[in-house]
């Protein structure tokens, strides 16, 4: 690995960088950031070497970072866990998360990238496509839920509404606000050959959404038909008599 600053910042001029970030933050915060930003199951442990290091001496280079963090477990790409040495190739480098979870937090991405893929929908043609390749599980939920939102579908937070008394009213209304369809329903994963010949495609993600092709995405008045779609659970007949 090479070393170097530890900044991550895209813009160096804005914000605070990385290396204030570790230097200053408490060890609550890093932990919280490691453990939501990089997804990081040995966060507590991390965040606490990172404290300790810096009251020996201030943390500026990648490779200090890299030596704090220390030797952990690998996690390979078929999801097992074991012990490695740093550098492998089969496995993820034990300090990727936490880089991760620095690079988010600096560059705000997550808010970014909330605000990005709506207003990039927005801008599409009619039959346009939006497709998003995402490297880690937090930008594939956003991409995910924000397509299944300008498709007129539920996303996961949404479903004990659909399937609550008034699922058909819920159903109605996203289905009035679609912009278009889903082009892939499940994300599309490199091959294994795809992998071989480049291994960073390893965690790569590809959704695809279509832009509604000057029609409303769904029929006159902004209604599914009742017909196309099945009955919420949870809900009564509207053939039920009141009583």
């Amino acid at each position: 690995m090479a070393d170097g600053p530890v900044d991550m910042r895209m813009d160096p001029t804005a914000g605070t960088s990385a290396e204030e970030l570790i230097n200053t933050a408490s060890e609550a915060e890093l932990g919280r950031l490691i453990r939501d930003y990089g997804e990081e199951k040995s966060w507590k442990a991390v965040a606490r070497r990172i404290v300790a290091a810096r009251e020996v001496a201030p943390i500026r280079t990648t490779k200090q970072l890299v030596g704090v963090i220390g030797q952990t477990q690998l996690r390979s790409s078929r999801g097992s866990s074991r012990q490695q040495n740093c550098g492998s190739s089969k496995g993820i480098h034990p300090a990727t998360r936490t880089f991760q979870a620095l690079r988010i937090a600096v560059n705000d991405e997550i808010v970014k990238l909330e605000k990005a893929l709506p207003a990039a929908i927005s801008c599409l043609s009619p039959g346009g496509r939006l497709a998003v390749i995402s490297f880690h599980s937090l930008e594939d939920r956003l991409v995910k839920h924000a397509f299944l939102t300008a498709a007129g579908r539920p996303t996961p937070a949404q479903e004990f509404l659909v399937h609550g008394l008034d699922g058909w009213r819920v159903l109605d209304s996203l289905a009035a606000a679609a912009q278009g369809r889903l082009v892939t329903r499940k994300p599309v994963l490199p091959s294994e050959q795809e992998i071989a010949a480049n291994p960073r495609s390893r965690s790569a993600k590809l959704r695809v959404f279509e832009k509604a092709r000057g029609e409303a995405a769904t029929s006159p008045g902004g209604q599914v038909p009742r017909g196309k779609r099945k009955r919420p659970r949870g809900t009564a007949s509207e053939a039920t008599p009141s009583i």
